[in-house]
């Protein structure tokens, strides 16, 4: 086709689209919501899903910002959907057969398929204890295992070659991603669920026998203080920035912003020998993406300013000029506080129950390093190797011209990509990704404005607390109960005369000037003793712990990233105060009861 009958063709499509639009919002456009679903199947129709299930909760935790229509339709509503139902049947949990998962606005909403049938839950009950008896015995034989799966199942992934490949390889590599990111999700699960019901179990057994909650410091005492390997890459960056201060480069990192740095340290003999060394860590630790709920971020690679600037904190805060690192030594304090707390706890049972107790304590104690380090393993590399595979096949259909940039295939769900890789010259896909990117970027846009604007809850019951009573605590689901919605405060603030309720994920108390930030591409923001307010953390946020004074997060329960650093680096923090974002503004002067979960405004005028 000549120049000038390409340029006509174009300017038809275009509009031809426009009258598409003006024909949807006159509602001429019939088929509009079955074209224009991000999720097909998972889409949330309140008027349709809340007669059958009541209640469906908001996923704060890993819906902040709002995803992208894939990683909303193929990481989360679908994959993540089919994890839950598949580790509920794999363990039978007595009270739960799973999630289902609807997406909206961005953000992904649950509900949980409760069993309420005695009988029914009896049945369940020793299929369950059954289930759950192989990782009592050697819960860390099994991730080991499972791991090497996971390592070999990226590998393959990584083999694909886009410049040699045919339509007919592409189909079959997205086919294969899409399998890859639905195994994740079950092997992600089982760890998961195994040592979260230990812990929900043995927070159980306390209740009844000591009056004791997970919210307190005897039972939190026991189960943490532990390494692993998240912590370990932290620890690696924080051996390079000791290496750049050695070799006389901590004014390099000090002056310049993390955008420069690699580029003056190029220019100079001793800079290039810290690169080297940098470039070796590279190698191994940058599969790893920015963000771990989504595609659109760069990974490592794509980004080394990123770990750059986690070398440059480490500078500039003096982390760097301690002769040990501070993790390792808090972790050794812990790791003595957490033996002592075993013991009392277990000179308070009766000797015949000493033995299955202790193996309960030991399960629930892999909770939390189990949490962070799946973090690195399944989410942070899959979804590395997703967006390193999905930008490949959007570059081959950017060359086959039916859409104008390789990210653009974010725009799409797994469904329009199928349809499109084998015939790409017939199928042009522009408008779609053009409407889908404008209405994403405005419900990012919103969410940097005005922080979280989406509902908590699309409901049927009275209220929030008749929904969790009704929809969500019966399932005894302890990743739903413990980390994804997190239970809910149990004092009013007007009961404690405080501004802000949560609950508390480490106790202690704090008072300084708040910092919130929404984004941890922002962290820098943050000065030591801040106290940060958030809407949650996930590990590309570790490094502010060891700066703020105090954390507040927005969402997420006692085994939400945010607790669990919160209690490693010994930092009060209070989670799931759903409002802290909105009613706290940077440079407000705060004070945090964490034991009381209780967050007070001491300069309200600011």
């Amino acid at each position: 086709m000549s120049e000038e009958g390409s340029r006509s063709e174009v300017s038809s499509k275009e509009a031809m689209w426009k009258k598409w639009e003006q024909d949807e919002k006159e509602g001429k456009l019939k088929a509009g919501d079955a074209i224009w679903g991000v999720s097909p199947g998972y889409d949330l129709i309140p008027e349709i899903d809340l007669p059958l299930n009541h209640s469906y909760f908001f996923d704060g935790t890993h819906s902040c910002p709002p995803l992208s229509p894939l990683g909303l339709q193929l990481y989360w509503s679908r994959g993540c959907t089919h994890g839950l139902k598949y580790v509920n049947s794999y363990f039978s949990l007595p009270t739960c057969y799973g999630w289902q998962g609807r997406a909206k606005d961005g953000g992904i909403y649950w509900s949980f398929l409760i069993e309420t049938d005695e009988e029914k839950i009896k049945e369940r009950e020793p299929k369950f204890r059954k289930a759950l008896q192989p990782f009592i015995d050697d819960f860390d034989g099994i991730w080991e295992k499972n791991k090497e799966e996971l390592f070999e199942m990226y590998g393959k992934l990584r083999k694909f070659k886009p410049a040699t490949a045919t339509n007919i390889d592409f189909i079959h590599f997205h086919w294969d991603l899409e399998r890859a990111s639905l195994r994740q999700w079950e092997i992600h699960f089982l760890g998961m669920q195994s040592s979260y019901s230990a812990w929900i179990l043995l927070e159980k057994e306390c209740k009844e026998r000591f009056g004791i909650d997970d919210k307190g410091a005897e039972f939190q005492d026991m189960l943490r203080g532990f390494d692993n390997e998240i912590y370990k890459v932290d620890k690696e960056l924080w051996v390079l920035a000791k290496e750049a201060v050695d070799m006389g480069l901590s004014d390099v990192f000090k002056a310049k912003t993390q955008q420069e740095i690699i580029p003056t340290l190029e220019q100079s003999k001793v800079g290039k020998l810290w690169l080297r060394e940098f470039d070796r860590f590279m190698q191994e630790r940058g599969w790893r993406a920015t963000n771990p709920f989504d595609m659109v971020a760069p990974t490592w690679l794509e980004a080394p300013d990123v770990p750059v600037k986690k070398v440059k904190d480490y500078i500039e805060s003096g982390e760097a000029e301690r002769q040990d690192y501070a993790l390792d030594e808090k972790r050794k304090e812990l790791s003595v506080k957490r033996e002592d707390a075993v013991k009392k706890m277990l000179d308070r049972v009766p000797p015949a129950e000493k033995a299955s107790f202790k193996s309960l304590i030991n399960l629930a104690q892999k909770a939390s390093s189990y949490s962070e380090e799946h973090d690195l393993y399944c989410e942070m590399t899959m979804m590395a190797i997703l967006r390193w595979g999905y930008l490949a096949i959007g570059k081959w259909l950017c060359d086959q011209g039916c859409m104008d940039r390789p990210d653009d295939i974010f725009m799409m769900n797994t469904l329009e990509i199928e349809s499109t890789v084998l015939v790409p010259g017939k199928a042009d896909m522009r408008w779609l990704t053009g409407r889908r990117r404008a209405e994403w970027e405005a419900l990012t846009d919103r969410f940097s404005k005005e922080g979280e604007f989406r509902p908590p809850l699309y409901t049927d019951r009275g209220d929030l607390m008749e929904a969790v009573g009704r929809d969500l605590i019966p399932s005894f689901d302890p990743i739903a109960i413990k980390i994804v919605v997190g239970d809910m405060p149990n004092v009013t603030a007007e009961e404690i005369g405080a501004d802000i309720v949560g609950i508390c994920g480490c106790p202690g108390i704090a008072e300084g000037t708040a910092k919130v930030i929404m984004d941890c591409k922002d962290l820098g923001e943050l000065k030591a003793g801040d106290i940060l307010v958030c809407p949650g953390t996930s590990p590309e946020w570790t490094i502010a712990f060891g700066l703020a004074g105090a954390v507040v997060g927005d969402r997420g329960g006692t085994l939400s990233h945010t607790a669990i650093i919160g209690r490693e680096y010994g930092l009060p923090t209070i989670v799931n105060t759903f409002v802290a974002c909105e009613q706290i503004k940077s440079g407000m002067r705060i004070r945090v009861d964490a034991g009381k979960g209780a967050i007070y405004i001491l300069d309200k005028d600011k």
